[in-house]
């Protein structure tokens, strides 16, 4: 759904049709007609009745056009449901989010980006969301796609409750995506170690690598300073996530750890050195991706699927960008941290009346039929074939631009079905198909993959409702030690004098909490 497509609230007296939801694999193809396989929803769509209309707040991505959809159509036939939507912009669908739970006008279904988040935990605590422990286990398929683990990693810090259905993901492991044309014109290569990744922000800044003669490129840009960039903490050994032990063995909070200051004092370097974005730390989301694209920076964090999902936003990005994994430590090691596979959750609002609907339309959205659907769209329209074994899927040039006009990832409700999604998004060649293997392939090779637990010490997640100014305080002298504003001294009379008095007690339980899960 483009920005300029939104759907303001007052559509959500309409009833527009949309049933989400998800990428997996073993996915049924569709006949010619452009309708599911029925032998793909394992029995899971909704039995026969009249469709109710469910009020849904979705983060949609741009492009889509929900108006006269033909997979929002076939989406309402098999899910047996109408659904009114409201899709802000994806920079903004946060702010919009907290406005609209602050309203007290809750539509049906609410889509939480941060999932069990501190935001989540105090819209529950105010009576806004929808316990759901008794109901979720009549639903087969949320049970059989969702794991323990996924549904240990919601539960209320507070109650122990669940109040969010996780959206299934596949796993995404971090790296960096660079312009590979640049590197090639300046004779480099890819970046594996901390002084690589210097040298290549240097010549992407200093070396003219677009060829115009001006000076108006810079190496790296991200979106703040704690952005996913675990290609470049990794190589301090900083975890970015809880769960993970220090150099020394020790459980820490992170702004403890032996890597919290080089890291930072590594990108103050590269902002002294007017090497990375120097708008970096006030970026939206999608901006550094928007200025990669368009030829203002040469690298941005990326997962293993960003080139191939950047093909929506340009359609050279496989020809003109690759995908790399974390960088190496000072030990040589490089480091994948792989969270429980989760993108956000669903919340029900307390006051809804179509729970027991709109679980049942989460239910059919942790299935094949659905998952295909909005992977794939409509056989004849948005592809041609299709091998859920091998992922092979294969568009036309007019089926590629239309798909990306009708359905996406974001639009599902789960993107994972039993933990794979259905295609490569946007391979829709054998070509970029093999593409995206050989760099995915390479990168794993140099990375050893860490699995981390799901981390719910309620002090420690709570710390945004408990000490929010403070929070925001440490996250100012962050940015004003990068910019040279402030001394590492003063940052560290800052940690010192404020922070860690203030979170002594939730680094306590933190420590304990891991302790006992003996890992």
């Amino acid at each position: 759904m483009t920005r300029s497509n939104k759907l303001s609230a007052s559509l959500l007296a309409s009833t527009l049709v949309l049933t989400a939801v998800v990428s997996g694999c073993g996915s049924g193809d569709k006949d010619s007609a452009g309708t599911a396989n029925p032998g793909a929803s394992n029995g899971s769509s909704p039995a026969a009745k009249a469709p109710v209309t469910i009020k849904m707040f979705n983060r949609v991505n741009a492009g889509i056009v929900v108006e006269n959809n033909p997979v929002v159509a076939e989406a309402e036939k098999l899910a047996n449901v109408k659904l009114s939507i409201e899709a802000p912009p994806i920079n903004n669908y946060t702010d919009k989010l907290k406005v609209m739970m602050a309203s007290g006008e809750l539509p049906d279904l609410i889509y939480n980006w941060g999932g069990a988040d501190a935001s989540m935990e105090t819209w529950a605590q105010n009576g806004l969301l929808l316990p759901l422990d008794d109901k979720i286990s009549k639903y087969p398929n949320l049970m059989k796609n969702i794991t323990k683990e996924m549904w240990d990693s919601v539960k209320s810090v507070n109650d122990g409750k669940i109040y969010v259905i996780p959206r299934t993901n596949i796993v995404n492991h971090w790296g960096y995506m660079v312009n590979q044309v640049w590197l090639d014109k300046l004779g480099l290569k890819a970046p594996e170690t901390l002084d690589e990744l210097t040298n290549v922000l240097r010549a992407f800044t200093k070396n003219d690598p677009d060829g115009n003669g001006k000076a108006d490129t810079f190496g790296l840009s991200q979106i703040g300073v704690w952005a996913p960039t675990n290609f470049i903490a990794g190589a301090f050994d900083l975890p970015l996530v809880n769960g993970v032990k220090d150099t020394d063995g020790n459980y820490k909070i992170k702004e403890k750890m032996s890597g919290y200051l080089p890291y930072l004092t590594y990108l103050k370097q590269l902002h002294s050195e007017k090497i990375i974005d120097p708008e970096f730390i006030i970026n939206k989301s999608y901006v550094d991706l928007e200025k990669l694209n368009q030829g203002k920076v040469g690298m941005v964090p990326s997962h293993q699927y960003g080139v191939m999902v950047n093909l929506g936003r340009d359609k050279d990005a496989d020809k003109k960008f690759t995908y790399h994994g974390v960088l190496k430590n000072s030990k040589g090691e490089a480091r994948n941290l792989v969270t429980v596979a989760t993108w956000g959750g669903w919340m029900i609002s307390k006051n809804s009346k179509n729970v027991d609907e709109v679980l049942r339309f989460l239910d059919w959205g942790n299935t094949p039929e659905a998952n295909a659907l909005f992977q794939i769209g409509l056989k004849g329209l948005t592809y041609d074939s299709y091998d859920p074994a091998s992922k092979a899927l294969v568009r036309s040039t007019e089926q590629a631009a239309k798909v990306n006009t009708l359905t996406s990832t974001y639009m599902t409700l789960a993107n994972a079905i039993n933990g794979e999604g259905a295609i490569i998004e946007n391979a829709d060649s054998p070509e970029k198909l093999a593409k995206f293997k050989e760099q995915w392939t390479a990168a794993q090779k140099k990375m050893t993959t860490v699995n981390v637990p799901a981390v719910r010490s309620p002090k420690l997640l709570n710390l945004g409702n408990t000490i929010p100014d403070l929070i925001k305080e440490k996250d100012e002298q962050e940015q004003k030690y990068i910019t040279g504003e402030i001394t590492v001294d003063q940052l560290k009379s800052f940690l010192e004098k404020k922070w860690y008095p203030a979170t002594a007690d939730a680094e306590k339980e933190y420590i304990e909490f891991m302790n006992k899960l003996g890992k």
